[in-house]
């Protein structure tokens, strides 16, 4: 670098530097020297104050440039003893001269230098225009907030990101809210309510506040964007949550309420039908009514009420397996994983693990021989429910097994191990059964096999009469076959379709039956009938309804009228929909009717795929999944935070679901509960044994929600269907609600517990605890039969398209409704060896703990009687001869061998009253017994006390001696 590029003189660095007066900066830091010497005053002002008689060095050190709006520039110098002093540019060439450390300096560097002295003069001008513009912003969400986005698009893009953009708004939003509201939203839940410009759809996660979301958007735009009450609708799907609606609207905007209604209700305010039919909920049923009286006029027909009789007795004898096996595009894998979930209905209205169980209850059904499906026995400590039970006297009978996996060896040695359990069981038959004849022979042949080994014991097997056995299902199979012809009509009116629509598509349809093709026909028939019919009274179904609204529309009409006030579909700006996943092509024509009427009206649809669980009703997912080719331009956001429930009861429903889309996340802290609850490893204790003969299930129940009640928590039992699977001992209950029902099995739970605690405990099924959640959450039924429950009804509804596949995936996501119900504990009720597919899945994803039945202790209830346990058995080192020897005087006294832990025989005792010296006093084996110990157990199975008895003597063993 040659000597003209070292600068070390004020004047110099002018020179070279010329007018780049940003490039003053350089000498910031470095020691100047004036050209005069060393300087005395009288007297200075400095930093406000005088100083007397200074003197001071003629060097100093630049510490600052100022750059004046009057182009001027500024050289501050700090001579070292608190004294600076300002100098003009000229002043400081005219007074300084050296420059220490000089300064090294060429034309690239003073390029260099410019350069990047107006970048960083850029970066602090475009942070001053965010700042600004950021302010602006802010100003607009205030003042102006349904022109912000407009203002941010026009003057923002090149300062401000749209993700930095979004985030304030969502900061707006929550500060509002939480001012205006006194609630906290998250920031998805935020941005839902602030996102105003084209169609949204809102995928709301379980838990997640949609309804305060959708509540809070409409008192946003009221309350702060101006927009006027008719401007704005809110619909549901049920009368119930549109009312809720509107009580939180009415909470806050009083009487300047948006209208908010359900589908319905909004229909009926543009037409006002003079008769309207529909079913109102525990009230007047209507539509049911006039269905009925459809279907009545066919059933007094004597051809038709023959078919409809042939119809149900052929249906409840099919092999669904083998029908839906080959009437579906299904792989053998596809077909053998739910295949423990096909329809397997019998004719006593019971539903079986296979074809063959079914094969066995309709045989014992048409015989007149009384039965019990899986009934319960203690085998070896274990919960073993043979498949069916026929008592012949007081703990005696007929066990009929059916091994219908016969060939695998594990399957096989636990079929060994049953025939001789039952072997070593005098008052007990067993018939074994295997599927070979069944597969090999046919049914008949099967059924024949079954009445021989039934005779050879004594079991009459005389068959009833067609009649009699018509007489004896007839009123539950018409009432079967009306409910799915009713419900064949509702699909059929939701659809839109009329009868001759209907008749081209069941002439295209390909039965895989000749059952579905009969049922086909009558349905036909009867939807016709039922047009008809509404036509002659001159009224209208709800869903007609709906097809009216639509062309009342479509002539141009816009005006509803109802109680709570009058409005215009053509001043609509904002549609709220609730629930949107329950959508349906009656919905959506409504929708594009009100949108060919107004076109600008903007929709907000919040919904959960994951809890799209009506398909059965006619809801259509296509309308949530192709969200965007119906409502265009429309952007989809997420609030997926759960609010509701712990962290492993959000972590199971996410394992259930994944792949399927957005995961919840957990608000809460608190790991919470999930346990599988495994009932073949249920072991009743003698109290249990002796208050619930038979029946597990009941103090199974009352052990989980002994633990829970105690502690104030409210407790739901949930069930895929409206019976229980399990077997249940109402021991003649006297009750309003029939016999395995839910409200039946609650009502015998609560009659165990004590007064205050049974308000905590209810009961329902999964489907109806939609939107709903408790403390603790019970599931009675993750078995294949439940979850999936694949309906023997649903040969009747392929014509609609319905198809194995679409019902297992809605089963999946009411399984995730009922997971999700829980707040903090999740109790999932099953059999490992019969577990739900389902279940299955999420042990393969994540580990699920199995509790402990001993750590949940046995419920005394009201009129619940304790019980203790005698053991008599063998002395240490005495051999087994002294039980041997005495069994046939324990036997006529009720006891049971039990070789289990220890050895003994067992009889079980009422606590209350119970004497140890009573007991010698009355037992009949006692002379006769050498080497015998006798053991007194609690229901807890803990020995309370211990005796010794030889030849008629007998002696407290104290802990010492044992």
């Amino acid at each position: 670098m040659d000597s003209s590029s070292q600068i070390d003189t004020v004047q110099k660095f002018a020179e070279v530097i010329g007018d780049n007066d940003d490039l003053w900066s350089l000498l910031i830091e470095r020691e100047v020297s004036r050209f005069d010497s060393n300087l005395g005053y009288e007297h200075i002002i400095a930093k406000g104050r005088i100083i007397d008689d200074v003197t001071f060095s003629n060097k100093g050190k630049v510490i600052e440039i100022k750059h004046l709006k009057s182009s001027h520039l500024l050289v501050i110098v700090d001579y070292g003893v608190g004294l600076m002093f300002h100098y003009d540019k000229k002043q400081f060439i005219r007074k300084f001269n050296h420059i220490e450390p000089s300064i090294i300096f060429d034309q690239g560097k003073k390029l260099s230098l410019l350069q990047n002295i107006k970048i960083e003069r850029s970066i602090i001008f475009d942070q001053g225009k965010k700042l600004s513009l950021l302010q602006n912003i802010k100003d607009e969400f205030e003042n102006n907030f349904l022109n912000a986005d407009n203002f941010y698009q026009l003057h923002c893009t090149e300062y401000i990101s749209f993700q930095e953009y979004k985030s304030e708004k969502s900061k707006y939003i929550q500060n509002w809210v939480k001012t205006n509201l006194n609630f906290s939203h998250d920031l998805e839940q935020a941005a839902a309510i602030g996102t105003i410009e084209n169609h949204i759809q809102v995928i709301a996660r379980a838990g997640s506040g949609k309804t305060s979301t959708l509540v809070h958007r409409a008192i946003f735009l009221r309350k702060h964007c101006g927009i006027a009450p008719g401007e704005m609708l809110l619909l549901a799907f049920n009368r119930k949550a549109a009312e809720e609606i509107r009580e939180r609207l009415k909470l806050q905007l009083q009487n300047s309420v948006p209208h908010a209604m359900t589908f319905h209700a909004l229909a009926y305010a543009l037409v006002h039908p003079e008769n309207i039919l529909f079913d109102e909920p525990d009230g007047e049923q209507n539509q049911s009514r006039a269905l009925q009286i459809v279907i009545d006029d066919y059933l007094r027909d004597t051809i038709f009420y023959a078919k409809i009789r042939d119809l149900m007795m052929a249906a409840f004898h099919e092999d669904w397996e083998r029908i839906i096996s080959g009437g579906y595009d299904k792989t053998p894998e596809e077909i053998l994983r739910y295949r423990r979930s096909l329809p397997r209905e019998g004719i006593d209205g019971n539903y079986y693990k296979s074809f063959g169980e079914k094969l066995i209850a309709n045989f014992l059904f048409e015989h007149n021989i009384k039965y019990k499906y899986e009934r319960n026995f203690w085998w070896n400590g274990i919960n073993y429910r043979p498949d069916f039970t026929i008592l012949t006297g007081e703990k005696q009978g007929i066990v009929i097994e059916y091994f219908g996996l016969e060939g695998d060896p594990d399957y096989d040695d636990m079929s060994h191990e049953k025939r001789e359990y039952w072997a070593n069981r005098p008052n007990w038959q067993l018939i074994a059964l295997s599927p070979r004849p069944l597969k090999d022979q046919g049914a008949e042949v099967f059924c024949e096999l079954l009445k021989d080994k039934l005779e050879n014991l004594g079991i009459q097997c005389n068959r009833l009469s067609e009649e009699t056995i018509w007489s004896r299902i007839k009123d539950r199979s018409i009432d079967r076959f009306t409910t799915v012809v009713k419900g064949f009509i509702q699909r059929c009116r939701k659809l839109s379709l009329t009868s001759e629509e209907l008749r081209k598509i069941i002439s295209k349809h390909e039965c895989v039956s000749k059952i579905e093709e009969q049922f086909l026909n009558l349905a036909y028939r009867f939807y016709k009938s039922y047009l008809r019919c509404l036509e002659d009274r001159g009224e209208e179904d709800f869903d007609g309804l709906m097809q009216k609204a639509v062309e009342v529309l479509a002539s141009g009409q816009t005006i509803f009228r109802r109680r709570l006030g009058t409005g215009d579909l053509k001043s609509l700006r904002y549609i709220m929909i609730d629930e949107y996943q329950d959508f349906s092509e009656l919905f959506y024509n409504l929708i594009e009717a009100i949108r060919k009427q107004n076109p600008q009206a903007l929709f907000f649809c919040v919904g959960d795929d994951w809890q799209a669980i009506n398909g059965f009703a006619g809801s259509d997912l296509r309308f949530y999944q192709d969200f965007h080719q119906f409502f265009q331009p429309s952007h989809k956001l997420n609030i997926a935070t759960n609010y509701r429930s712990a962290i492993s009861i959000v972590d199971i429903g996410n394992k259930l679901m994944q792949g399927l889309g957005t995961p919840a996340r957990a608000d809460k802290t608190m790991p919470g509960i999930v346990n599988i609850a495994d009932m073949s490893s249920f072991e009743a204790t003698p109290t249990e044994q002796e208050n619930y003969p038979g029946d597990n299930i009941t103090p199974a129940i009352l052990r989980l929600i002994n633990k829970t009640v105690k502690e104030g928590k409210k407790v739901v039992l949930l069930s895929r269907k409206n019976s229980l699977l399990w077997y249940v001992n109402y021991k003649n209950q006297k009750s309003k609600y029939k016999n395995g029902t839910l409200d039946s099995f609650l009502e015998l739970v609560h009659s165990y517990l004590p007064e205050e605690s049974r308000k905590l405990v209810t009961i329902s099924t999964a489907h109806k605890y939609k939107g709903l959640q408790k403390d603790v959450v019970i599931i009675l039924d993750a078995i294949p039969r439940c979850y999936p429950l694949i309906h023997p009804d649903l040969m009747f509804t392929r014509v609609f398209g319905d198809s194995i596949e679409s019902v297992v995936n809605e089963e999946r996501r009411l399984f995730y409704v009922a997971l999700t119900r829980a707040v903090e504990t999740l109790f999932i009720i099953t059999e490992s060896k019969n577990s739900s597919p389902f279940l299955d899945e999420l042990n393969s994803r994540t580990k699920i703990s199995v509790l402990n039945w001993s750590d949940y202790q046995t419920f005394i209830g009201v009129g619940t009687i304790r019980y203790i346990t005698v053991k008599v058995g063998n002395q240490d080192g005495k051999g087994s001869n002294g039980t041997i020897a005495i069994k046939d005087l324990l036997k006529p006294e009720g006891y049971v061998w039990k070789p289990e832990v220890w050895p003994a025989w067992c009889r079980t005792y009422p606590a209350e009253g119970f004497s140890v010296q009573q007991y010698f006093n009355n037992t009949n084996w006692i002379s006769q017994a050498v080497g015998i110990e006798v053991q007194f157990c609690d229901d807890g199975e803990n020995k309370s006390e211990v005796y010794r008895v030889n030849q008629g003597q007998y002696y407290l063993v104290n802990e010492n001696e044992e």
